[in-house]
């Protein structure tokens, strides 16, 4: 069985070898649905390089700590806001992709509800910002940004991700108009109705109304985890 080494800063650990070490630092794209956009949350920075530009939330990683410790710290540092969880999104390695010296960054993401967030640490500002409308990015944040756009249009037909967006009732204009955003595209509103309420992972109140507009009503769904669970065992890959 392997050994497993404490790490004692500034000592040195058995057999290192003296090769150029390079900074590791985590950065997060972290989505919610507010308003009926799409919206990503930035830090405004307080520190060169790219001091006052906006940038995703994130910071180097600490000696004694996992990359995913290390990216929930800077998220609650920078921005207050404590996701259940993140994903793995990716490594961005280019060489040049940082100024201050060779930096390889380990990207991360999540789906959270509508959530206040405050600036603090190094960054001046904490803000959702529509993915339609936003400001230049520092750093590689905009191909981060882009792969986890990617990452989410893939997800959405095989894992049920826009209900993590969505109030725990929605209409059916609702889902579908945050489909629509993700996947860059319209769809008819009949057929897609029909295609949710096919895919067995609705479940409809009836007897509840909600009321976009004068006039007219909406019925009000929510997502079925229990159903959906079931699925998941059952042979070939449900798509939505």
């Amino acid at each position: 069985m392997a050994k497993n080494y404490t790490f004692v800063p500034g000592a040195e650990f058995p057999y290192q070898y003296k090769y150029e070490h390079m900074a590791v630092t985590t950065d997060c794209v972290i989505f919610t649905y507010e308003e009926r956009q799409l919206k990503v949350l930035l830090v405004r920075r307080a520190l060169e390089p790219y001091r006052g530009r906006w940038a995703l939330p994130g910071g180097f990683l600490r000696n004694t700590e996992t990359a995913v410790q290390g990216a929930m710290r800077e998220l609650r540092e920078e921005t207050s806001l404590e996701p259940s969880g993140l994903g793995e999104l990716g490594v961005f390695s280019d060489p040049g992709r940082d100024p201050r010296e060779r930096v390889i960054t380990l990207a991360w993401y999540a789906l959270v509800k509508p959530s206040k967030v405050v600036g603090g640490d190094d960054a001046e500002k904490a803000a959702w910002f529509p993915i339609d409308d936003l400001p230049p990015l520092a750093f590689d944040h905009e191909k981060i940004l882009d792969a986890a756009m990617e990452h989410l249009r893939r997800d959405i037909y095989f894992q049920p991700v826009g209900f993590e967006l969505l109030d725990d009732e929605f209409t059916m204009p609702d889902l579908q108009r945050l489909y629509e955003i993700i996947l860059g595209t319209e769809f008819d509103r009949r057929n897609f109705q029909r295609k949710m309420l096919a895919s067995g992972i609705l479940k409809e109140y009836p007897g509840k109304k909600k009321t976009p507009h004068p006039g007219r009503h909406a019925s009000l769904f929510s997502f079925d985890s229990v159903r959906y669970d079931e699925m998941k065992k059952e042979p070939g890959k449900q798509e939505f």
